[in-house]
């Protein structure tokens, strides 16, 4: 058994107690009985427990849809709303100004901006990676939306405007390089 040592204070005097302290083994092994401490012929340590396996690589990520199912019903959608931030709509009652001012609006623009960082990891599926271009591509969108993340969540109007505008010219660069109207 080990034992830890307590001293108290009392006046001047010193006293030292003397408490047994039990010990386990890290398999949850009792401890050695006291007469084998006393003997020095303490039992050997418990074998190592094995390590779980760990896979050497991910598994393989794949599509689930096809590359216009997901810029029409994820990308597009999420940075409409990223667009529409830095927007104006002008009709019969006059311009009404798109830009988030409650704090559910602004959510609406950080949900739009993280789902479109985040989707461009699905744009980075192996079987989706058209070319060298298009990983360049790629990440700069994801550079952009990450962007325009951050801006929401510090509802800093400025930042995502200009990031807006930066967001719309990539996306139509891609576009133009790959031929997508």
């Amino acid at each position: 058994m080990r034992y830890r040592i307590w001293k108290c204070w009392l006046g001047t005097a010193a006293f030292t107690l003397l408490a047994p302290l039990p010990v386990v083994a890290a398999d949850g092994a009792p401890p050695a009985p006291a007469s084998a401490a006393a003997s020095g012929t303490m039992p050997p340590a418990p074998a190592p427990r094995a390590q779980p396996r760990r896979r050497s690589s991910p598994p393989p990520l794949r599509a689930f849809v096809d590359m216009p199912t997901l810029m029409e019903h994820v990308l597009t959608p999420a940075a409409t709303v990223v667009w529409r931030s830095n927007g104006f709509v002008n009709d019969a009652a006059g311009d009404h100004d798109l830009s988030p001012k409650t704090d559910a609006d602004w959510e609406q623009v950080v949900t739009g901006a993280a789902t479109l960082v985040e989707s461009t990891n699905a744009l980075l599926v192996p079987e989706r990676i058209l070319d060298p271009e298009w990983v360049r591509y790629v990440q700069e969108l994801a550079a952009l939306a990450n962007r325009a993340y951050l801006a929401a969540e510090q509802h800093d109007l400025s930042a995502l405007a200009d990031v807006s505008d930066h967001l719309d010219e990539a996306c139509a660069a891609c576009h133009r390089h790959y031929h997508i109207e």
